[in-house]
């Protein structure tokens, strides 16, 4: 049953509640999201990705109480090497989340990074796409999953922006539609294969 412990003997450790695991993952995922959006705000000096950012960090913050909750509970107090490395994950996955929200707080601050820093970011193996859907696109009106974006293209989509709206870690079935900002993150040829798609120049 969700959110009960359950106490079973793996030599002479307790097994994690299940929901443990959900949890340890969303926080991974959710700091690796906050990386790429704080990447995002920088290249693009975008204030308006760099304040999710740090909507993202306070919701971390909160499933970070949770799994440390759930975690002593079913230690009861115990010494346990499951228990120390499960929380060096945790602390890991908090230092990266913490290093994408000082980089969005510098964007919110109109702060410049220095030009070697972003030289850096800028030769990393991964690009960051950021393009906008035509209506010729074959992008338009089909969902991520029937495009099979990330498999044809090497490009995951971490963001859609409607209007004043965005959608952060879009689904299989987040439909793309026309004059619809996509952020991708990928290797550099696939970024501006990306580019040529959204635009219309090319098809998969």
């Amino acid at each position: 049953m969700k959110g009960k412990i359950i106490e079973k003997e793996t030599v002479g450790v307790l097994s994690m509640p299940e929901n443990v695991k959900d949890l340890l993952e969303e926080v991974k995922n959710l700091s690796e999201l906050m990386l790429d959006l704080a990447y995002s705000s920088v290249m693009f000096e975008s204030k308006e990705i760099a304040k999710e950012v740090l909507l993202l960090f306070n919701n971390l913050d909160d499933m970070e109480e949770k799994l440390y909750i759930h975690l002593f509970a079913a230690s009861r107090g115990r010494y346990s090497r499951k228990l120390i490395s499960v929380i060096d994950i945790i602390e890991g996955s908090k230092m990266v989340a913490s290093a994408a929200r000082n980089m969005s707080e510098l964007v919110l601050e109109g702060t410049e990074l220095h030009p070697i820093v972003k030289e850096a970011l800028q030769a990393s193996d991964e690009s960051i796409a950021r393009v906008e859907v035509s209506r010729k696109s074959m992008l338009a009106n089909k969902t991520l999953g029937e495009l099979r974006l990330r498999t044809k293209t090497g490009v995951n989509i971490i963001a859609v922006r409607r209007k004043d709206k965005w959608v952060f870690y879009p689904h299989k079935n987040t439909l793309m539609m026309e004059n619809d900002i996509l952020i991708g993150v990928g290797p550099g040829e696939s970024c501006k294969l990306l580019t040529k798609l959204a635009k219309g120049e090319k098809r998969l």
